[in-house]
């Protein structure tokens, strides 16, 4: 019997309609598990079954389209990745294959269903996988890293992007000009009228939203892009939600900011897991932080701990995050990684403001107009060669050159210079900012230990105050033990954290003091301040 009768004859018993399009009979033998799993997984690529391996860990996935609310009571489809367990990969072998085993009475094969042990076995092979490799799934076309526009749905090998379901967009010219480029910034610009921007890098800040989800695969590293206003209710959300629906079809799935930095982390894990293409941090109150955000926001692959287990898994990063809350300060490192829009409504109850355009609805009416816009943008300001490049930002420099740089090409204003707004507000620089100065002034360029200029600190005057009011009132803040009194280990602690910053022409080196066996400091003035 040739092989096609056979798989007709054992669709037939399985009682199968006739469009059942299987074409590989798999059979289970004894003492033969790893080669049926490849098989298997070879079945799998041939019937290019909806599966992949994620990029940089995390197993095989699939995709998933979910049908969500939109405004209105309209409906949005969005994309997922899902992890792929034994039972699920175990629905796919059945449908990729038909799996018969020999039976003894009936002296030939008989349909049966695919061991358990095959699905496991393929899951556990990682690293030798066969499975096409997916850095993500998308349903907004999006620009390639040479310029190039991806707008055809199905996986994209440049990429590694899965994108579903597109919007029909109007037509994007090959080569657009720099005249078409303002025509379509203008587009984008029209749904910002009304927000009460505190200055113009604002704004710019504020089309960079537009436009990054957009473009965000031609991007390895996009700085963090928050919105903040003196009080609630100036708008800071509705700019997230206009990003959004642009760049995904649906408002903004926001995840709050929590106490810890640790459960915070958790869900920002979670969003990066799921594949989320923008990750929007919905009202922050004050300070915003910490280690993974610092990484998700910098780093191409970052590694998320799997909640529930000790289990580190690096991932391919596609993400945009946003930030919004009233009156945001940026910790540390983060001041380097954000560009901020300001909103200044200057009345008490902005809240009572009303949208008079209707910016949402005029994207969800036509959101494939939008989406061309964006990449119309940057389209024509690659194909004139990026003329006259911003200074290329440390870590973004992709997003420097194909959205910082584009907005400034088409006369914008440059977003970057509301960096130093998000470090004039970081608490840690004021205070580093203070400390410094009042030490030097004391001191000069003097080495000395940490108790040594804790005593420096802590010496009065006749009247019982101190000499040096405000170091003694810096060394508190840094470095105060429970009974707020400065305690010299904490404050030698504080200073290694932030040797060799520089803060306003002053650099705080170190170095050791071999009799005493401690470390000296001291702040060397600069020639020049960085």
């Amino acid at each position: 019997m040739t092989e096609a009768a056979t798989v007709t004859r054992i669709a037939e018993r399985f009682d199968h309609r006739p469009t059942d399009e299987r074409t590989r009979i798999i059979e289970v033998k004894p003492d033969a598990l790893h080669l049926i799993a490849t098989e298997a997984e070879d079945a799998l690529v041939e019937a290019d079954a909806p599966l992949y391996v994620r990029s940089g860990g995390g197993g095989i996935v699939r995709p998933v389209i979910d049908e969500v609310d939109a405004f209105h009571s309209s409906r949005t489809k969005v994309a997922r990745l899902c992890s792929v367990g034994a039972d699920n990969l175990t629905d796919y072998l059945c449908r990729v294959a038909h799996w018969v085993k020999y039976n003894a009475r009936q002296k030939g094969l008989v349909p049966t269903d695919p061991p358990p042990a095959v699905a496991k076995m393929i899951l556990g092979r990682e690293g030798e996988w066969q499975l096409r490799v997916i850095a993500g799934v998308i349903t907004t076309p999006t620009m390639r890293q040479d310029g190039s526009i991806l707008c055809e749905a199905g996986y994209d090998e440049a990429t590694r992007l899965l994108l579903l379901d597109p919007p029909t967009l109007p037509p994007i010219p090959d080569r657009p000009t720099k005249t078409q480029a303002l025509e379509s910034l203008l587009i984008l610009d029209t749904l910002l009228d009304e927000f009460p921007f505190a200055d113009a890098p604002s704004r710019s800040v504020a089309l960079s939203m537009l436009i990054t989800p957009v473009v965000r695969a031609a991007l390895k590293a996009v700085p963090l892009q928050a919105t903040t206003a003196p009080v609630a209710g100036s708008g800071k959300s509705y700019i997230v939600d206009i990003s959004c629906c642009i760049g995904t079809g649906q408002p903004a799935p926001v995840i709050a900011a929590a106490q810890k930095d640790e459960e915070t982390e958790k869900r920002l894990g979670a969003a990066l897991l799921s594949g989320q293409a923008i990750i929007p941090i919905d009202n922050v109150n004050g300070q915003l932080g910490g280690d993974l955000l610092c990484q998700m926001i910098e780093r191409p692959v970052v590694s998320p701990r799997i909640l529930g287990f000790s289990k580190l898994v690096n991932i391919e990063n596609r993400a945009t995050v946003f930030a919004t809350g009233n009156n945001i300060q940026m910790v540390g490192d983060m001041t380097r990684r954000v560009v901020l829009c300001t909103l200044d409504p200057g009345m008490e109850r902005p809240e009572l403001r009303k949208f008079e355009a209707k910016p949402v609805d005029m994207v969800l009416s036509d959101r494939g107009k939008y989406i061309a816009a964006a990449l119309t943008v940057c389209r024509a300001y690659a194909v004139a060669g990026y003329p006259d490049q911003c200074r290329p930002l440390a870590s973004f420099e992709d997003w420097s050159r194909v959205v910082r740089s584009a907005l400034v090409w088409l006369g914008r204003e440059d977003p970057v210079a509301t960096m130093e707004a998000a470090r004039a507000d970081d608490p840690v620089t004021s205070l580093l900012r203070t400390l410094f100065t009042s030490w030097y002034e004391a001191t000069g360029s003097n080495w000395m230990s940490a108790a040594e200029l804790k005593r420096t600190a802590e010496t009065t005057n006749p009247h019982g105050g101190y000499n040096r009011p405000d170091l003694n009132q810096a060394l508190r803040d840094a470095a105060a033990d429970r009974g707020g009194t400065i305690d010299a280990g904490n404050l030698g602690r504080f200073l290694g954290r932030h040797k060799g910053r520089v803060i306003q022409g002053l650099k705080l080196v170190n170095d050791n003091d071999l009799h005493a066996k401690s470390k000296l400091w001291r702040l060397e003035r600069l020639e020049t301040a960085a």
